[in-house]
């Protein structure tokens, strides 16, 4: 038999709650609301713990004002490796925002990523180490076990459903947190800043009274649909409830409207549920998910002594109990070392390897805690071995890759050099074909002929040559070679020309005549060798 008390601490109230686990059957002795004043608190928790003899027996309370952070990191990294990545994201969130890294105590759990499949989530969450350490000296002597955010521990009331089955559960109590429950895990955790604390203060300006704050919201009712026949009078403090209920349901509907996959069911829960029909004032907002009050799964079918709903207004300090008796998030514990730094005593391991081994004895924390280390030494072997095999496998594609990208390079080295060797023999031409047309510009004085011969030769231009160079240089397509330039007799050129296609020799013979820099221009059909096409030019000088 194990018990432990649940202590939920805000602004003004605390909502304790002790339970008592006996085998697989839970029980709640004892339980209760109390509104005290702030410079009272070393009080009211000394006569809490008192009247529920628990000096000697664990406390599970919460963390307040604590801050939630989502970093993605790669799935595939060691634990240890994952740990140092949130750690630098977490540093750098701090330089970003101003924060004080060093008067902040982490913790936070992975889950894997629904947005992509490669990447885990981090869902980080920060609280401040001296409100810690002072919430816990409050207690005075009592034993103070746990101390985890209400956000996470709160889910411990669920029973759990089919494992694709998505739930919301939406915790109205000085302001409201909302879960996201996806696939049997909390996967998302968002803050509303409306929630009871800023109805009761609105409700206290007129009653100054927080207890009669609160009683009055017990005995309001809300309107629906199907309700339109009640009297404003019967609830007169509708107008300080209503704007803020309209805000929440508003800020809920986005939430299971983004939520990746159907969201089945909206559970309500907190102080928010004093307030009558609060559920079905959800329900007609929210129609896509099934709205109702949040009741804890170990008392459907318990013989309990008070109404359910009295046991649902402490849902937060039950739930806390709860995360004290061994259910829920271990790792999101303040109190405890941070997770991943486990501390076992060699004889306290062997007393647990032998309990392991008994069957009718029930675990410990330490034999739960020794469970996990053997299923996640499990885990990282089978991962190991399967993560290795990836890696050479992708490691043998990459070579692959290599050794093809190669081939296609040494070829395209091979085919640019064939390139150059036919550029280089064009420009050999071409300097043989400018030499000789330099010899005809100028001829030696002993080749001309008397003026008295019978035939006077034609006499060509000076420059008519390096003109007509120099325009062919300029219409010459470039896919078309010239190969050969003479000059046969008087002003007649012959040009011998190579392309690979008939259409391109022929644009340059057309233009060679329409540009006018040679006349009578004729050219052969032209003889096909391979890829190439050659066919002679003959024209004269203008």
């Amino acid at each position: 038999m194990s018990k432990c008390l649940g202590v939920y601490i805000e602004d003004d109230i605390i909502k304790y709650a002790k339970v008592d686990k006996n085998k697989d059957i839970l029980k709640v002795e004892s339980s209760s609301v109390v509104f005290y004043e702030k410079e009272n608190i070393l009080q009211t928790l000394d006569k809490i713990i008192r009247e529920t003899y628990s000096a000697r027996d664990p406390i599970s309370i919460n963390i307040s004002n604590e801050l939630y952070n989502y970093f993605d990191v790669f799935a595939a990294l060691k634990p240890s490796d994952k740990k140092k990545s949130v750690s630098l994201d977490f540093e750098l969130l701090c330089s970003e925002k101003g924060y004080n890294k060093d008067s902040l105590d982490t913790r936070c759990v992975f889950r894997d990523s629904r947005e992509s499949s490669d990447k885990s989530k981090v869902i980080h969450v920060a609280a401040n180490k001296e409100n810690i350490h002072k919430r816990v000296l409050d207690f005075g002597s009592a034993k103070v076990t746990s101390v985890t955010p209400i956000t996470t521990s709160i889910f411990n009331l669920l029973e759990l459903g089919p494992k694709d089955e998505n739930v919301i559960i939406v915790n109205i109590e000085k302001d409201t947190k909302v879960t996201t429950v996806l696939g049997g895990e909390v996967y998302n955790i968002d803050i509303i800043p409306e929630g009871m604390g800023e109805i009761l203060n609105s409700i206290n300006n007129v009653e100054n009274s927080m207890k009669k704050s609160y009683e009055c919201c017990k005995n309001t009712t809300i309107y629906t649909q199907d309700m339109q026949e009640l009297q404003t009078g019967e609830n007169e403090h509708l107008e300080e409830i209503m704007p803020i209920l309209y805000k929440i349901v508003n800020e809920v509907k986005k939430i299971v409207e983004t939520t990746v996959g159907q969201v089945s069911k909206v559970y309500i829960t907190g102080l928010g549920t004093a307030i009558n029909n609060i559920d079905l004032y959800f329900q007609e907002y929210i129609t896509s998910s099934k709205c109702e009050l949040l009741k804890p799964f170990f008392l459907e079918n318990a013989s309990i002594k008070m109404p359910i709903k009295d046991y649902m207004e402490v849902n937060s300090a039950i739930a806390l109990a709860l995360q004290g008796l061994g259910y829920g998030e271990a790792d999101l514990n303040f109190k405890g070392k941070k997770s991943g730094s486990i501390s076992l005593d060699g004889k306290n391991i062997q007393n647990s390897l032998k309990s392991l081994l008994d069957l009718r004895k029930e675990l410990t924390a330490l034999d739960k805690t020794l469970l996990r280390v053997l299923v996640l030494f499990l885990v990282l072997v089978i991962g190991y071995a399967g993560f290795s095999t990836s890696i050479v496998t992708q490691i043998d594609e990459k070579q692959t890759e290599i050794s093809s990208a190669t081939q296609t390079v040494t070829s395209q080295i091979a085919m640019i050099r064939e390139q150059n060797v036919k550029i280089t023999t064009g420009q050999r031409n071409y300097d043989e074909i400018v030499t000789a047309l330099t010899r005809i510009e100028e001829p030696d004085n002993n080749d001309l002929t008397d003026t008295a011969n019978t035939e006077q030769k034609i006499i060509i231009e000076k420059n008519a040559i390096p003109n007509m160079l120099s325009q062919i240089i300029q219409v010459i397509p470039k896919q078309v070679k010239v190969t050969s330039i003479k000059n046969t007799t008087d002003k007649h050129i012959v040009i011998e020309a190579q392309a690979g296609k008939y259409d391109q020799l022929g644009y340059f013979r057309a233009v060679l005549s329409t540009e006018g820099i040679l006349t009578n221009v004729k050219s052969t059909s032209g003889l096909r060798s391979g890829d190439t096409v050659t066919i002679t030019i003959e024209g004269d000088l203008p």
